[in-house]
């Protein structure tokens, strides 16, 4: 009596068919990775430029107030003098580097009566920043002032 055996199939390993998936999937994730790369960097360069226009305006922004800052108190302590008189008054650089100047001048105004109003003066002020060679930041208000006991 002959047995027979069983038919058996040979699940041994095969190089030809794993080897090419393999690679195929490494090179995806290669790829994957370097898109990533590609994509991470154009996200980060236009952060970048948009941080530094955010630092700038922050910078203007600030500057203008310090500006704005000083051109009020000019003002406000020019015509606030008990006696006014025609003259330019120039002041001393601030600790934020501002520099200012103030114009006094008499003025002559006429209301719609044919009423001259006396004693009336106009106060220019300026205030800038400068970076040394020239004013990057310029200023100006002006004001009427009444000083009964001014000449």
């Amino acid at each position: 009596m002959k047995t027979r055996m069983p038919a058996t199939r040979s699940v041994g390993f095969q190089p030809s068919a794993v080897m090419p998936r393999r690679h195929h999937s490494l090179g995806f994730a290669l790829l994957e990775i370097v898109m990533a790369l590609g994509l991470f960097s154009l996200v980060a360069v236009g952060m970048t430029r948009a941080l530094d226009q955010i630092a700038q305006t922050s910078k203007q922004a600030r500057q203008e107030a310090q500006v704005l800052r000083v051109l009020e108190s000019v003002l406000a302590e020019v015509s606030h003098q008990p006696e006014l008189k025609p003259m330019t008054v120039s002041f001393p650089k601030t600790a934020d580097g501002v520099d200012a100047s103030a114009r006094i001048e008499k003025v002559k105004l006429i209301t719609q009566d044919k009423v001259e109003l006396d004693k009336m003066f106009l106060i220019h002020a300026e205030a800038w920043l400068s970076d040394g060679r020239r004013q990057t930041l310029k200023r100006r208000m002006e004001t009427y002032v009444y000083s009964p006991t001014s000449p």
